[in-house]
């Protein structure tokens, strides 16, 4: 493995970073976001490179503000894993950054059974510390299975903006009843409540919605985005609340969002807190809409550390 280089991916790369394969069962998003991260300048992509071929990528974000470091789409070729390739990738990316000065912290998010297997390497050898758990719920369904159970739309039920989202952010009240953590993950990404990550909160892709108490408080936030995938239209479902009363009414609108954007074969994640994955499930159940799989619950996990 001494015949390698890595450089910064370019969009004449697209074709062999896809040649990679697949590396979500069906689900990889890559293929959809690609050029949208070369398009980000606070995006910055590497392709590990062997002979002429591509063998390795991962794509590193600069949210926060630039606080924080994320590594996404990180990636190597059958063939060639086990072999120190990514180790050796996200090395390089690192050093790439480390005069980087508004780099504050270095944040990674897996699932649970990664993390279990890595959990102490991950927080004993690189002194990541758990951030945020959150109970993924996933389905899969076909856009003639989705029916729609009567009246949806009541005056507590409102679509959400980017100044609507602007809002709920710089309100001290919602950010404490909805992000009790200081973070929200949107689609796998942990940010700040910064309004600076309106970009990645609120993307050409996303369909949000909110539910008003009756003190005119925000008590149920849903942001869906809808990814291209081989299985069809991966859409993530990513629920905030301290009160789920009205969360039939919110996947229902999203149900209804989803026939208007697709014929396709839909892969659905709703993503929550374990105090309201049952009720989740529950009304995905009522509505006859079975699981993705046998492991229905998996967790996606937010680890966190001091960048150096």
């Amino acid at each position: 493995m001494s015949d390698y280089h890595i450089r910064l991916a370019t969009v004449g790369d697209f074709d062999g970073v896809m040649d990679i394969g697949d590396v979500y069962m069906g689900a990889d998003y890559l293929r959809h976001r690609y050029h949208s991260f070369m398009d980000d300048r606070n995006v910055r992509s590497y392709v590990y490179i062997i002979g002429k071929q591509i063998v390795g990528f991962c794509s590193v974000h600069l949210i926060d503000d630039g606080l924080t470091f994320l590594v996404r789409a990180g990636r190597v070729k059958e063939g060639f894993r086990g072999k120190g390739v990514y180790s050796r990738l996200l090395k390089h990316v690192h050093a790439e950054h480390k005069d980087v000065d508004s780099i504050k912290y270095d944040v990674i998010t897996t699932r649970n059974y990664n993390f279990e297997a890595w959990k102490k390497s991950l927080e004993n050898t690189y002194m990541y510390t758990v951030s945020s758990r959150k109970t993924i719920l996933s389905y899969q369904l076909e856009t003639e299975d989705i029916e729609r159970p009567g009246p949806t739309k009541t005056s507590y039920l409102e679509e959400v903006t980017s100044s609507t989202m602007t809002s709920l952010l710089e309100d001290e009240k919602i950010r404490d009843t909805l992000f009790p953590e200081g973070k929200m993950i949107i689609n796998w990404v942990p940010l700040r409540l910064f309004t600076s990550n309106m970009k990645y909160i609120m993307t050409p892709d996303t369909f949000a919605l909110q539910s008003i108490s009756d003190n005119f408080n925000v008590s149920l936030l849903t942001v869906g985005t809808s990814t291209e995938c081989k299985l069809g239209l991966l859409y993530n479902i990513d629920v905030f609340a301290n009160d789920v009363t009205g969360l039939c009414h919110h996947i229902i609108r999203h149900f209804e969002h989803l026939k208007a954007l697709t014929q396709k074969q839909i892969v659905l994640q709703i993503v929550t807190s374990s105090d309201f994955c049952k009720t989740a499930d529950d009304i995905m159940k009522n509505l006859r809409i079975s699981s993705f799989h046998k492991n229905l619950r998996t967790e996606i996990i937010s680890l966190e550390k001091g960048f150096k």
